[in-house]
């Protein structure tokens, strides 16, 4: 909404709401300098008055004017918790619209977003790949919206956009991208997108987020209280309930004779009905509208409802059956009365997750008869049709949104718990309905989506729709090859994640190809893409962070391929998984699959998967401390390697970055000594015989031995990244990760040689090392950059406040705490401990907190490769001097 369109709301007194609805329409959201709003995502079906909900209208105005104040104690963000059909959207849509009319006052920049999704259930298949790339290009960003960027560094750059200024941003119905109740991390969010925005917003901000969802958000609790604020939105009060009812026209006895089910109070009519339902808004609007429309508003026909039978355990039971007594009035009109025409609208709601296009409802209702579905509509004028979508808008069944200049049909949409509940009854009652009208809507999308050579992630939108369609019709195969992995992956490109960084899109389809996620697969898919589609699975929960969920279906290809001898794939699984356990921290686990890796490798004959696991399994018994192990499979695999390349004779992509990584183990930990000691270190180094060279001590001799070590693993890194950049297709992390060994190289060589220090070329390798992990969206390795740009900070740097070795430390924990990432969480606490055990003011609880942790934590996860180092760091924190 430009500034120009704004001195029209002034006059806008909300009577008229479809007014200030084709007002918003009208004016396109603009991402220039100045105020820009785009609310349209929300602001669908405001109502003209707000019954019971005036506290907290009165909450929101109150934290939106200590917005305007900037006031030190104001919420950055606002979190209205309640169940599905409690009035949340109704809630924050009327105080937008009440904000819109006064003409934004003080606000910068306005932005909404709906991410609710069809029912109750765990919603897998939502990601906030195309809110993010949307509410980047508004907020002026749109080259990070269409770069391949993950989720968790696009959340990072919009909460700085957003927080900047004194913007507004709704996050509506955010319960699709939260782990349900009865999962182990209840509520936790799924998505790194999200919470990586919502944490900076709470961090820093200048502005209001408002959300609204079914459960709480446990990754915001460090800031309640303090910058975060969540309200639950209880039930409607017995008084506006009644108040609502009579409202809708309904008619009742107030006299107070009906006895409470605790006998201690006396009701009416209408505090009966409120309290049979218990308040519930989405289910008085029901009621009051099935009563006035099916029995003239005689309260004494809700008896038919059959109330009693509801479920007051499930999530809007009292709504459905509300919604049964509809169905059977609607069901038994007269044919010319119009009933069938509007349930038929009304069961076409259930097959949509979201707001149902024009065009998906014209391929419904245009073509040859669905039957038990569509036959009432085939045929109709645009008059006739208009006349059933009137009825069911004033019913506040629908919500019809229309272009506002020619009044054209938009979109029908309804709340999800109304969806939910058409989708449960076609899918019981009319199965053969169910797949006809999938299949027709998967045919539509498939055909009439242009998505061209460069599409963007808005273009690939319908072809993620067309798979949720395709396997709802029964077609999970045809979705599966020729849409997904054909049309959205382009095949060995994989455009869809290498291009747009769309994992959460990704992992979406995925997800509807499984009837259980992520170890049942539908039926129908060829056994030949039932291993592909368990590993694409697992890529997708791993690169998105959730790695505890990708352990399984990366388990069950390895299972898949080896049961098949497909020795060379369950090699790779193997491999792959030995991987995701040490990240995890399972130590044991990652040795045993590793060598399981190699033995599938030597069963397929396959000369880069003998070479490429040897060097997975050394990586583990490096991790686990048995280093001399280690560095004999690292050599093994790099004679191999250089049998099977002659041209490239080292290790290099990552395979190389994990040798080198054990070839730095001794001057790393001689860096520290004298980081920690204050004095010049005594590297371990291994036996020599001979005396030192005439003019040197033995101290100076094994620094030189150590520095010659350094140049040789910088000269290795710079070698293999010579021969990569001359590769096609080489991963962009490589890269990455040669720049690291480069800087941790040059680092280790400037603490050492301390009087010819230079920190230049460390900070250089450093930063682009953590720049390529981010835009190669490597979570899982970016912390390893971060902790060594820390402590390159205490010396080039600053230890605190913004672009410090803090926030380096501090990002890395959020990383590795989401994963969950337990090695990098030891390696974070000694980090801190040794960097500001000398702080007067330690950013953290304490060092020896931070020690006490790490040892745990090592001991825990076998993860004695940091025995030594950590050895070292207590006798020098316990011997500190005071001051």
């Amino acid at each position: 909404m430009r500034r120009g369109a704004r001195d029209q709301l002034p006059a806008l007194r909300l009577q008229d709401k479809a007014e200030l609805c084709k007002l918003v329409a009208e004016i396109p959201p603009v991402a220039a300098a100045g105020f820009n709003a785009d609310i349209s995502r929300i602001i669908k079906d405001v109502p003209e008055k707000l019954i019971g909900r005036e506290a907290e209208l009165a909450l929101l105005t109150d934290a939106w004017a200590k917005i305007q104040a900037q006031e030190l104690e104001r919420p950055r963000i606002l979190t209205f918790v309640a169940l599905g059909g409690e009035g949340k959207t109704s809630l924050v849509a009327k105080w937008i619209a009440d904000l819109a009319a006064q003409d934004w006052p003080g606000c910068d920049a306005a932005f909404a977003w709906s991410f609710y999704s069809q029912g109750t259930r765990d919603q897998t298949a939502v990601s906030s790949d195309l809110f993010l790339a949307a509410a980047l290009t508004f907020f002026g960003d749109a080259a990070m919206a269409g770069s391949a960027q993950g989720a968790f560094d696009k959340g990072r750059r919009l909460a700085q956009l957003v927080g900047e200024r004194r913007a507004l941003l709704i996050l509506d119905g955010l319960e699709p991208l939260q782990y349900a109740p009865t999962s182990p991390t209840p509520g936790e969010l799924k998505d790194q997108g999200i919470a990586a925005l919502l944490k900076g917003l709470a961090a820093t901000s200048h502005g209001l987020c408002i959300v609204t969802t079914r459960y709480a958000l446990p990754d915001l609790r460090a800031f309640l209280g303090k910058t975060v604020r969540e309200e639950k939105l209880t039930r409607l009060a017995r008084a506006a309930g009644v108040q609502l009812l009579q409202t809708f026209g309904v008619k009742g006895s107030l006299r107070q004779d009906i006895r409470s089910a605790d006998g201690r109070t006396l009701w009416n009519e209408f505090e009966k009905l409120v309290e049979d339902v218990k308040g519930h808004a989405l289910t008085l609007n029901l009621l009051a509208s099935y009563l006035r429309d099916a029995h003239a508003g005689d309260i004494r026909k809700v008896g038919l409802v059959k109330l009693e039978e509801a479920d007051a355990e499930e999530q809007g039971g009292h709504a459905f059956h509300v919604m049964n007594a509809y169905v059977r009035w609607l069901e038994g009109e007269a044919p010319n009365a119009g009933g069938q025409r509007a349930l038929a609208l009304l069961r076409l709601m259930g097959l949509f997750d979201r707001p149902a296009t024009a065009d998906c409802l014209e391929a419904l209702w245009r073509g040859e008869a669905i039957a038990g579905l569509t036959e009432p509509l085939i045929g109709l004028s645009d008059a006739q049709r208009n006349l059933s979508l009137k009825r069911l808008e004033d019913a506040k069944l629908l919500t019809v949104n229309r272009a506002a200049s020619a009044g054209e049909l938009v979109a029908l949409d309804a709340h999800p718990l109304l969806r939910e509940y058409f989708a449960r009854r076609m899918r019981e009652q009319q199965p053969e309905a169910w797949r006809a009208a999938h299949r027709r809507l998967y045919e539509h999308l498939c055909a009439s989506t242009k998505e061209g050579d460069q599409p963007t992630l808005e273009d690939l939108e319908p072809l993620y729709q067309a798979v949720a369609h395709g396997c709802q019709a029964g077609k999970t195969e045809e979705a599966r090859a020729e849409v997904f992995r054909d049309r959205i992956r382009r095949g060995g490109e994989q455009y869809s994640h290498r291009k747009l960084g769309a994992f959460g899109s990704d992992l979406g389809a995925i997800a509807c190809l499984f009837k259980q996620p992520w170890n049942e697969l539908l039926p129908g898919i060829l056994e030949s893409g039932q291993a592909w589609l368990l590993n694409e699975a697992a890529y997708c929960l791993r690169a998105l962070g959730r790695l505890t969920e990708s352990r399984e279906p990366m388990r069950a290809t390895m299972g898949i391929n080896a049961s098949k001898s497909e020795w060379k794939n369950a090699a790779i699984s193997a491999g792959n998984l030995s991987e995701l356990e040490l990240t995890l921290g399972e130590m044991a686990a990652a040795v045993g699959d590793a060598e399981q890796s190699v033995t599938y490798a030597d069963r397929s004959g396959d000369a880069f998967q003998r070479m490429c696991n040897r060097a997975t399994r050394a990586d583990a018994l490096h991790q686990a401390g048995r280093r001399a192990e280690a560095e004999e499979r690292f050599r093994e695999a790099e004679q191999m390697q250089a049998v099977h390349q002659p041209a490239y004779p080292l290790l290099y992509s990552l395979r190389g970055f994990r040798y080198g990584d054990l070839l730095l183990t001794e001057a790393e930990r001689a860096a520290w000594q004298k980081v920690v000691q204050g004095s010049s270190p005594t590297p371990r180094t291994k036996a020599k015989t001979g005396t030192p060279r005439e003019g040197r001590t033995s101290d100076e001799q094994e620094l030189g031995t150590t520095l010659a070590a350094l140049r040789a693993v910088s000269e290795r890194a710079a070698q293999t990244l010579r021969w990569e950049e001359g590769m096609r297709g080489a991963p962009l992390h490589d890269f990455a990760l040669h720049h690291l060994t480069l800087g941790r190289a040059a680092h280790y060589a400037a603490i050492l040689n301390f009087s010819r220090s230079d920190f230049r070329v460390p900070s250089s390798e450093l930063d682009s090392a953590v720049s390529g992990l981010r835009r190669a969206g490597r979570s899982d390795e970016l912390p390893r950059a971060l902790l060594t740009r820390a402590w390159l900070r205490t010396f080039t740097g600053t230890h605190t406040g913004p672009e410090s070795a803090q926030t380096d430390l501090d990002e890395a924990w959020e990383i590795a705490e989401r994963g969950p990432m337990p090695l990098f969480l030891a390696d974070i606490h000694l980090h801190r401990a040794r960097l500001f055990f000398r702080e007067p003011a330690y950013p953290w609880q304490s060092p020896t907190i931070d020690l006490a942790e790490a040892r745990r934590l090592i001991e825990k996860h076998g993860y004695w490769r940091r025995r030594e180092e950590l050895e070292d760091a207590e006798a020098a924190v316990v011997n500190r001097r005071p001051g």
